[in-house]
């Protein structure tokens, strides 16, 4: 009964199952659908193992990637930055390619990984200063998340986290209830909870040596004149200045005097159907005048 009524009153969310592909990069696995809890909007993987749009038609195609913020599951996909700019260019195609717990790094393997399967023009990728410093492992290593030892200019790929397990508790409603909400079956800072990261055993400063070994390597290695970051607001103003020393095109998004927030709730950071819009209208401003110049 009581699994019964968790899956009717959908107190649980439902939550993709992941794999590691043959490049480290870790994706959903292709036709899963579900409810992220009292959304009324499925979410659906698609058959390139993402959850947003996927425009690979169009002549000119736009990628934007980037974390939880860009994966959107708990917002129905008429709030996703792919379908909002999509109103604003109509003759471009935007594939989304987001992922919860995407670090900096590995959206610059995904931009390889797109430039060698769809062929975009141009790639989105929305950051916080927290995607770079969880992109290096001489600061923290992240074992579930992609990384780069910047001393060694080695990629580091992450593992899944007790795959097994989750495929049970995703599966079994009452169990999951149980395991999100009292810390009697599990440690409550290993409850996976969508977006949570894990506790760093202490504040890592900004240590600029590692960040300049961290974008020789993505100038080296990436694509970065087709790729422009855009910052989320209130990031660090040293990371900025630092990537726009290298080459890297920057957006940075401002909300201030905005007298509405962008977030859900109070609970919730991550950007409400409002917050995307107002995203994706500082976004479009840039573009405009970024294609008008690249016309001349």
């Amino acid at each position: 009964m009581g699994e019964i009524i968790i899956r009717f009153y959908r107190l649980v969310p439902d939550i993709p199952q992941r794999y590691v592909d043959n490049t480290g990069i870790q994706r959903y696995i292709q036709g899963q659908t579900g409810f992220y809890t009292k959304s009324k909007e499925k979410w659906r993987v698609n058959d390139y193992g993402w959850l947003g749009t996927t425009e690979v038609w169009r002549d000119s195609l736009f990628s934007v990637i980037g974390d939880s913020y860009i994966e959107n599951i708990m917002n129905p996909i008429a709030c996703n930055q792919g379908t909002l700019l999509n109103s604003y260019f109509k003759n471009i195609g935007f594939f989304e390619a987001g992922r919860s717990g995407i670090t900096f790094i590995e959206a610059m393997e995904i931009t390889n990984l797109l430039d060698s399967t769809i062929h975009p023009d141009l790639h989105l990728v929305y950051v916080s200063s927290n995607d770079f410093h969880e992109s290096i492992s001489n600061e923290y290593r992240y074992t579930d998340r992609m990384q780069i030892d910047v001393a060694k200019s080695t990629i580091i790929n992450g593992t899944l986290r007790a795959p097994g397990i989750k495929k049970m508790l995703y599966n079994w409603k009452l169990l999951y209830y149980l395991y999100l909400r009292f810390p009697l079956f599990v440690n409550a800072q290993n409850k996976d909870k969508h977006n949570e990261l894990p506790t760093k055993k202490e504040e890592v400063g900004f240590n600029i040596n590692n960040f300049n070994l961290l974008f020789r390597y993505c100038v080296a290695h990436y694509e970065t004149e087709k790729i422009i970051l855009v910052f989320h607001p209130s990031s660090d103003n040293e990371i900025i200045n630092l990537v726009q020393k290298y080459g890297f095109k920057t957006i940075l998004l401002n909300s201030d005097g905005d007298k509405r927030t962008w977030s859900i709730n109070s609970n919730d950071g991550h950007w409400s159907c409002y917050g995307h819009q107002q995203v994706a209208k500082q976004t479009k401003s840039y573009l405009v005048r970024y294609l008008s110049k690249r016309s001349n």
